[in-house]
Parts: C-alpha cells; structure tokens; sequence
C-alpha cells in the first residue's frame, strides 16, 4: 500500500537557498496576518545535539491550548547520518499524529541523503519542494522577471549580459550514460537579486551598456574578455586578459590554466558554431532557434565573428585541445604553452 502525502507537512531543500528562503519568509508573512505572530515557531537545529532536536519537537508539535494553528519550521532538524536513530525513529512515528492544523516545514540547507532508509520513509510522508537554480536561457527569463517585480524593466540584450557576467555558462555538469546526474551552477540567485537592486537604483530600463557599467563578471577581466581581445588580434589586451584572470584566481596554477582553456574554447566553440550557421544562410533568428539561446547572445557572437574567419577559428580550437593534453599530462612549462598560443592568435 503507498503512503499518502500529507498536505501539512511539507520538505523544502535546493541549491536555490533564494526562492527557497522567500518562500518561507512569504508562508511566515501570510500566516501572521491570517492567524497570529505568536502561532509561528522557527526551531535552528543545525548546532543542536539529537536529543535536543527532539526535546523542542516534542515541545512544539504537542497540541497548543493557546493556538489551534501553528506554523513550525524546523531548519536542518533531519537526520543526516545513519547513526542518528533516536531523530529518525522519533520522527517516523510522529509523523502522522501532528494535528492536521499545524503546518510545518522541514527546511534543510543540503539534499537529504538518499542513501538513507529514513530518507526514503520521510519523504514518502511529506510534500517535497525542490528548489533548483534557473539553468542557462531560464536565468535570462528569471532575471526579466524579477526586474519588473522591482519597477523596471531590461532589454533582451541587457539580460543576456547580466546572465553572461554572472557566469550562466560556467556551470559543471556530471554525466551518467548520456544523462546530466549533477549539475553546479556557477551563481546564485542572492548575487543576481543584488546586482539588479543596483541597476534597478540607477535606471528604470536597463540595457546592456548599464549592465557593464555596474557589473563586474563572474570571473575578474574575464575570459569572455580574453575572447574578445583573440579575436581582435589584440596581443598586448590578450596577455593584459590572462594576467588579469590568474591573478583572481586562489587554485594552483595549473588548475586555472586547466579552466581558463576549456573557458576560452567553449568561447571560441560558439563562435564557430554561429559562423558555421551563417555561412549557411541562417539569420541570427534562426540560429537563435536552432541552438536554443537568447536573440541577445546570437548578436553579440556575431558581432564579434566580423573580426575573424571560421578558419581561424578551427585552428585556434586544435591548437587549444593540443594544449590542454599537454598541460593536463605533463609537468612542463604550462604557462608558457599558453602565453605562445596567445601571441600565434594575435599575430
């Protein structure tokens, strides 16, 4: 027989600490106004030993003679470790005796461990919310939203820029037979919230000239910049751009070089594509179409491919594989490797 999801029991958890945290905060809201401050109860258990955290759920999942509501939220109050079978029994058995009047929910900060027998148990008991950050063009839609919820609004362009710079396409994706398991997103929606108070504050329509005059990319003089200045034949701004990027970086040596190659190809990479497509006939529409991204990222490539051919780009792209083999499978002079690809480029 399956177990029946409660409606008033709920499991929030995500990488998107933002839209989870406003959640609750508009729940907390709600409920003060519809019943009474006094009725809602915020129980911190991440630093509480298990005895403690079943003390206070004791305390506050017991029926109230003061309040026939109650909101409860129980922050990081889930067993995390098998050894913690005191919590795990405790909850299972309490479970279905909470008065269907109190509301409570289970916020944790980490994905509950699926590995564990009560994990399983527990959510096949609870309304489970996954919180995920907007991955790739749904961050563009995400950042026009909430522009307007602030009085404002920004161009398609605009967006695609903020995207860019707070690193939209720098996530980390692993792969189990062709399937995406785990994803890491470069960002969080707390910095982009920030960023657009800021341009908010400075120009009810925002375009992409407000957007590079406020924010600072995800990666310091970034390799989006580094890009540029390849592409531009320019020598002196392409070592400028790579000195730049090493020198915010806090990993070794190697393991930037490592990043700032498979950056700079994925960067060329689209240039390719887009100029591939064109040579097709396609229109930046089109291409926008086939290759799933904004209008605004579709101009901008273009743009940037009035400064070189495909050609160019085909050997920039062998010459960078070339690298990255070596740099990843001997102990030689990397940085050097690169510093000789970036003068070839621009010569």
């Amino acid at each position: 027989m399956s177990e029946i999801q409660s409606s008033n029991l709920f499991l929030f958890f995500g990488d998107d600490d933002f839209s989870l945290r406003r959640k609750v905060d508009f729940w907390k809201l709600e409920f003060a106004k519809k019943y009474s401050p006094q009725a809602i109860t915020v129980i911190e258990a991440e630093a509480l030993a298990e005895t403690e955290i079943i003390k206070n759920l004791q305390t506050h999942l017991s029926p109230s003679l003061f309040a026939s509501k109650k909101l409860i939220i129980v922050k990081d109050g889930l067993p995390t470790k098998a050894t913690q079978t005191l919590l795990a029994e405790f909850l299972l058995s309490t479970l279905d005796s909470i008065p269907k009047d109190f509301f409570v929910i289970f916020w944790q900060s980490q994905k509950p461990d699926g590995r564990l027998g009560f994990t399983k148990k527990f959510t096949a008991k609870v309304t489970a919310t996954e919180f995920n950050l907007p991955h790739g063009l749904v961050l563009n839609q995400w950042i026009k939203a909430m522009t307007k919820t602030l009085g404002a609004t920004i161009t398609d362009h605009g967006a695609d820029k903020l995207a860019e710079f707070l690193g939209r396409d720098l996530f980390e994706e692993k792969k189990a037979g062709g399937r995406v398991i785990e994803r890491r997103e470069a960002y969080d929606l707390w910095q982009a919230y920030s960023e657009l108070l800021k341009l908010t504050a400075m120009s009810s329509q925002i375009d992409v000239a407000e957007v590079t005059a406020l924010v600072k990319p995800k990666i310091p003089d970034s390799v989006f910049n580094l890009t540029d200045q390849v592409v531009a034949g320019s020598q002196k701004g392409a070592f400028a751009a790579l000195e730049n990027f090493l020198a915010a970086q806090t990993a070794e040596e190697k393991t930037s070089l490592i990043k700032v190659i498979a950056l700079l190809s994925e960067q060329i990479r689209s240039l390719l594509i887009v100029s591939l497509l064109q040579q097709r006939g396609l229109s930046n529409d089109d291409i926008a179409e086939k290759l799933g991204w904004s209008s605004g990222r579709v101009f901008i490539t273009a743009k940037n491919l009035r400064n070189v051919q495909s050609g160019k780009l085909k050997q920039l792209l062998a010459d960078l594989l070339a690298i990255d083999y070596r740099v990843k499978s001997s102990d030689t002079n990397n940085k050097l490797d690169i510093d000789l690809f970036l003068a070839r480029a621009t010569s």
